[in-house]
């Protein structure tokens, strides 16, 4: 009965076992103080052996998760500098594609000057124009160039492209000139064939052709690839300037002359650089 008695009251106090777990791990402590080094450190080997695996796994998930946190703001910006560069190749090849463009007009401004100096003889000197809009209806076939009256632009002044007419001058502003195309339908210009010496009269139609008119049904043999050029009759224009090809011919009964249909040297419509010949005291 006394020892049960003494049992509940160690129970109740607590106390002493409370001191007792705390001075034990200051023994332990202090006891591996005391002992030699080189079994403290084997003690220290053979305690923490067992936690090797459990170190190592730690390390090597941290590894994993700075490298992953390092990678997710490494991706973002290598993919801005990607979407960067591709911008600026972007860039590049618009200035390449414009630079070839102004080497091309250029190279055809320098193939159309050569071509005049080359071929054509006529008193009058060139200035070069460029093609700012066309006019390709069914009633007018005409262009806008960028030269005008301050440049010494006056009606009638002749137009060239490729060493061969592409019309003549019908308006004239300030800065711009309209250019009635030899494929209008109100084009009329003297002509003749420069293999037979036929005259007619050349005068736009329907489409990208041309039409030589009036040339007698019983004149020469025309074949097609005769060339026909401009007939100094009237004034406006030069001898044998080139205009166009004969494609075909065309008679009709009861017309006691033919027609011919004929190509130009190229398509009028998507001409872009001219010479207009200007008159030595313009």
């Amino acid at each position: 009965m006394f020892y049960k008695m003494r049992s509940q009251r160690l129970k109740k106090r607590g106390f002493p076992k409370k001191i007792l777990l705390a001075i034990i791990p200051l023994v332990i402590c202090l006891s591996l103080l005391a002992i030699p080094l080189g079994l403290a450190n084997r003690i220290k080997i053979t305690v923490s052996s067992p936690l090797k695996p459990i170190q190592k796994a730690f390390l090597v998930a941290g590894k994993g998760v700075k490298r992953a946190f390092l990678w997710i703001p490494a991706s973002w910006q290598a993919f801005s500098r990607v979407e960067e560069l591709e911008g600026e190749v972007f860039c590049l090849q618009n200035k390449v594609a414009t630079q070839e463009a102004v080497i091309n007009r250029l190279q055809t401004e320098l193939s159309s000057v050569t071509e005049y100096y080359r071929g054509v003889k006529l008193g009058q000197k060139p200035l070069l124009a460029h093609v700012i809009a066309y006019d390709s209806t069914d009633l007018r076939r005409s262009i806008l160039i960028d030269v005008g009256s301050r440049h010494g632009i006056t009606l009638d002044s002749l137009v060239l492209a490729k060493d061969a007419l592409v019309g003549r001058v019908s308006a004239v502003g300030n800065s711009t000139s309209r250019v009635l195309l030899i494929t209008d339908p109100a084009s009329r210009i003297p002509a003749r064939i420069l293999e037979t010496s036929d005259v007619g009269v050349v005068e736009g139609g329907s489409g990208e052709l041309c039409r030589l008119k009036y040339l007698s049904r019983w004149g020469s043999k025309v074949e097609e690839g005769y060339k026909v050029v401009s007939a100094p009759i009237g004034g406006v224009y030069p001898d044998a300037l080139f205009i166009a090809t004969v494609a075909e011919t065309l008679e009709e009964e009861g017309i006691p002359y033919k027609t011919l249909r004929l190509k130009p040297r190229f398509d009028l419509a998507k001409v872009d650089t001219v010479l207009v010949l200007k008159k030595e005291d313009s």
